[in-house]
């Protein structure tokens, strides 16, 4: 193609060189006009980011002059702009001063000392007057309900024991004793507990003070039951020295008789 032009005359060259020129100018007047509504859009994001380099090269010289300055400076920047303070309902006193610093004031409702717990207290015993039945020397019944006497163990209603060379029927002998004990009055009780097969665990005295259960130990007709209570065992030392009652002769344990009869 450049040959050809070469053997064009001066003149058509230079005309063709002029056109080819001003084609050129006016495709890129055309594309500018096109892309200045583009141009409009794009000068806000230039502008910002040319704010945005600006910043970061002045922090940039911060940090080289003073780190510590362009740090607090950055912070304060930014630090999310603080609530209005809230006007104190009640100041707590100061707490002492920490050594060699100075001391801090709390604002805001003073937290109320917890109330000290109140000691646990213990159920009363049900105290209750009654004139019961003896079913053997250490059960009675009132009307339905079985009592149960505390810390005593008597034998059994068809338990033996052995004196003299002999068999006796020492359960219906603690029975008696206890008919004889209780007597004809009413009794005070206090319920203490019920045993495993629904019965309340009782104390009782008579109407002279008397405790049934000690006096029965006393007189040797039942024995301290260790296994639940030793409230009874001085009594049981005494009647076991004086040989009273089934401690005359010889005799199975009534725990031990009833474990064996099952």
């Amino acid at each position: 193609m450049w040959r050809r032009r070469r053997q064009l005359p001066p003149e058509l060259r230079d005309a063709l060189r002029d056109a080819e020129r001003r084609t050129r100018r006016d495709r890129n007047r055309t594309l500018i006009w096109r892309l200045r509504p583009l141009g409009r859009v794009l000068a806000p994001v230039a502008a910002g980011l040319a704010l945005l380099g600006g910043f970061v090269a002045w922090q940039a010289r911060m940090v080289a002059t003073n780190p510590g300055q362009a740090q607090s400076s950055a912070s304060v920047a930014a630090r999310p702009p603080a609530a209005p303070p809230s006007t104190p309902t009640t100041v707590a006193p100061p707490p002492a001063a920490p050594p060699g610093g100075l001391p801090r004031v709390v604002y805001g409702p003073v937290p109320e000392a917890p109330e000290p717990a109140a000691p646990a207290v213990q159920p009363a015993a049900t105290r209750f007057s009654v004139r019961p039945a003896v079913i053997d020397g250490d059960t009675l019944a009132a009307g339905t309900d079985r009592l149960r006497i505390h810390g005593i163990d008597a034998p059994e209603m068809d338990q033996t024991c052995q004196r003299r060379g002999g068999t006796y029927p020492c359960g219906s002998a603690a029975r008696d004793a206890m008919v004889a004990i209780v007597g004809r009055g009413g009794l005070t009780c206090e319920a203490l507990d019920t045993d495993r097969y629904g019965r309340s665990v009782v104390r009782c005295v008579t109407d002279r003070g008397t405790d049934i259960g000690a006096e029965l130990v006393r007189q040797g007709w039942a024995v301290a039951f260790r296994r639940f209570s030793l409230d009874y065992v001085a009594q049981e030392a005494d009647a076991r020295a004086a040989r009273r009652g089934i401690w005359e002769g010889s005799f199975m344990d009534p725990s031990d008789w009833r474990a064996r009869s099952r």
